[in-house]
C-alpha cells in the first residue's frame, strides 16, 4: 500500500515557513499538515511546498470556539472556518481539521445548550465544505484541552448529528492514550469513518519513548482498511504542552524523533 507520512509544521515553533518545509523535506516525509493562518499568503505558501516536493495532508485551525454561549464568539469562529476552506482551496488543500477551543475545558453549564451550539457550527461549516468537495476531520481531544468530543465514540455521535458525507473523525495516538480505555478499539470502530490519524507515543514524543501500542494501532489501521496518511506530532520534552519551544535544542531533538519515528512507522506500517 502506497501511504502518505507527515508531520505538523506547528510542533517547529516560530522558525519561517520554509525552515520548516526544509526540515520536513530532510526529515523525509511527503507532506505536511500546515497551520491555518489566514495573513499568510496561500499561494506564496504552496510555491514554497513545491520547491520542497512536499504534499499538504492537512491544515490545521488556529484556536477559536465554535461552541461559545457568547454569540458573536461563536459567529465569529465559524466565519474563520469558512475563510479557511477558501483559503486553504488556494493552498491546494482539500481536507481541513475542525475542534473545539484548546484550553476550554469547560461548557456554559448546560450541556444540552453546549451541544447544540457545536452542531449548528459544524454544519454551517459542512455546507461550505460540501459546496468545495472538501474533506473536514474532527480532531477528538482530551479533557484537559477541550471539554467536548474527548472520545472517538462522541466524534461518531457527532458526526450522526451533523449529517454530512465529508465530515470524518481524527484520533490521535496521544489522546486517545488518555481518554480511551482501549484505542484500538476505538480505531475499529471509528472503521470507515476514521479520516485522519495522529500519532506520537503516550508522552507525545518520539514512537518507544512511551507504553503505547503504536504498532497495534498501525494493524488496527490495516484491519479497517485505511488508507489515508499517517501524520506525526510530536513535542520536546518539557513543559507547557501549548507551546513547541521547549528550550535551546528542542529543534534538534524533535527532529531525531521524527527521523527515528518515521523509520518505525515505515517498518511496521509495511
Amino acid at each position: 500500500m502506497s501511504r502518505d507520512y507527515g508531520l505538523c509544521l506547528w510542533t517547529f515553533g516560530d522558525i519561517s515557513f520554509e525552515d520548516k518545509c526544509k526540515l520536513a523535506k530532510e526529515i523525509g516525509v511527503c507532506g505536511v499538515e500546515v497551520q491555518g493562518d489566514l495573513t499568510q499568503n496561500p499561494k506564496e505558501l504552496a510555491n514554497v511546498l513545491a520547491k520542497y516536493e512536499l504534499k499538504v495532508l492537512s491544515v490545521t485551525p488556529r484556536n477559536v470556539d465554535i461552541s461559545s454561549e457568547n454569540e458573536e464568539i461563536r459567529s465569529k469562529a465559524v466565519q474563520y472556518f469558512l475563510d479557511l476552506l477558501s483559503w486553504a482551496k488556494e493552498l491546494g488543500a482539500s481536507r481541513i481539521c475542525l475542534h473545539g477551543e484548546v484550553g476550554k475545558i469547560a461548557g456554559c453549564g448546560d450541556i444540552v445548550k453546549d451541544w447544540k451550539f457545536l452542531v449548528d457550527s459544524s454544519k454551517t461549516v459542512m455546507e461550505k465544505a460540501e459546496a468545495l468537495n472538501f474533506e473536514v476531520v474532527f480532531e477528538v481531544l482530551n479533557r484537559y484541552e477541550n471539554h467536548q468530543i474527548v472520545t472517538g465514540e462522541e466524534a461518531l455521535i457527532l458526526i450522526d448529528a451533523v449529517n454530512s458525507p465529508n465530515l470524518y473523525v481524527l484520533l490521535d495516538a496521544y489522546h486517545m492514550n488518555i481518554e480511551e480505555a482501549d484505542p484500538l478499539d476505538a480505531l475499529q470502530k471509528a472503521g470507515s469513518k476514521l479520516g485522519l490519524y495522529h500519532v506520537a507515543d503516550s508522552n507525545r514524543q518520539a514512537i518507544g519513548n512511551g507504553h503505547a501500542d503504536i504498532k497495534g494501532q498501525l494493524k488496527a489501521l490495516h484491519e479497517i482498511n485505511y488508507t489515508g496518511p499517517i501524520i506525526m506530532e510530536m513535542m520536546a520534552k518539557g513543559p507547557n504542552p501549548f507551546t513547541a519551544v521547549k528550550g535551546e535544542d528542542y529543534l534538534q531533538v524533535l527532529v531525531d524523533y521524527y527521523i527515528t519515528s518515521l523509520k518505525k512507522l515505515k517498518e511496521w506500517d509495511n
